[in-house]
């Protein structure tokens, strides 16, 4: 199968192309800049290319090279962390747009499109259990922009006649990215001096998904020969309290529990949106993309997972704790 990547070159997009590859699709990757393009085609990528996904004519053209493509995965987007709400805009909002235009005016005949959406949609439940019929409630300026750009999607689809997945997917977490470059480097950092500190109570129950489970549920939907539109919730099979997976990393890790910090100093100090959409409290089933895709997690629990990944750091640092 003939699939396009957008974010090829991210946490989970780096290693979504090398799963497809492995299984035996053809690759094309679309990147931000000639820097990136290495790595892609280093791993057997049939193609890469170069494209800003915020700039109208870039992605025209890049999507007119693409021209055969069977399935397109877009997961070209910004995380709740980047604050500068323009560029937030322009990547979700306007790229979305962008990328839609693309597709309509190349007359791609996609099977199907892939969006990565986030557990953030669902809004604040107080850990209330969710799953793909549960409506959206958005209740943050950055959950109400993913929202709207799905929307967008779902809009597109009925014009342009391709069918669309959507992957909610739960705070992904690996070796790279937030968990390590934010977490696990604040917790170790504490043993010096001021690092991580958990917003608020940590009470609040958040979905969690090893990297290596996300690529699996991707290249699931991929794969499937199931047709319309479908919505999956890809997430592990235990919903934790947030205080929960970060006291168990720094047990894993060695190192002194982290402390707390009071909600409003927090927002403070990170932004009232970052805060709360990092601290709204929800739980998920993931019942349908189990049955539907037969997806077997690799990582049933953040336990698992979490020391699989301080397992493969300190291989990487020669067992040293300081990264």
């Amino acid at each position: 199968m003939r699939i396009l990547v957008t974010g090829a070159t991210g946490f989970i997009g780096s290693r979504l192309v090398r799963r497809l590859i492995n299984r035996g699709h053809e690759v094309t990757c679309l990147v931000r800049s000639d820097g990136a393009i290495t790595n892609p085609k280093a791993i057997g990528a049939k193609e890469c290319i170069v494209a800003d996904i915020t700039n109208r004519e870039s992605m025209m053209k890049a999507i007119s090279i693409a021209k055969d493509v069977d399935v397109l995965i877009h997961l070209a987007a910004l995380n709740p962390l980047i604050k500068d709400r323009r560029l937030q805009y322009d990547v979700n909002i306007n790229g979305m747009r962008n990328l839609i235009d693309a597709i309509v005016s190349a007359r791609l005949t996609l099977k199907r499109v892939i969006y990565a959406q986030g557990m953030g949609v669902f809004g604040n439940v107080h850990g209330a259990i969710v799953d793909e019929d549960s409506q959206y409630r958005p209740e943050t300026w950055f959950t109400r922009l993913r929202s709207d750009a799905e929307m967008m999607l779902w809009d597109a689809s009925k014009d342009a006649g391709f069918s669309i997945s959507i992957a909610i997917l739960g705070d992904v977490y690996g070796n790279g990215g937030w968990f390590t470059n934010i977490m696990v480097k604040g917790l170790i950092k504490s043993i010096f001096g001021l690092g991580f500190m958990i917003p608020g109570a940590g009470d609040y129950y958040r979905c969690l998904i090893h990297v290596d489970d996300a690529v699996d549920a991707l290249a699931l939907m991929a794969d499937a020969d199931y047709t319309g539109n479908e919505r999956f919730i890809v997430c592990d099979d235990e919903p934790c309290m947030f205080r929960e997976f970060v006291y168990y990393t720094a047990d894993i890790l060695g190192v002194k529990r982290p402390p707390r910090m009071p909600l409003w100093l927090a927002r403070l100090f990170l932004g009232s949106d970052i805060v709360d959409t990092l601290t709204a409290s929800v739980r998920a089933s993931n019942a349908k993309v189990k049955h539907m895709l037969n997806l077997t997690l690799r990582y049933p629990d953040y336990r698992v997972g979490v020391r699989s990944v301080v397992d493969e750091i300190r291989s990487a640092r020669g067992n040293r704790l300081a990264i």
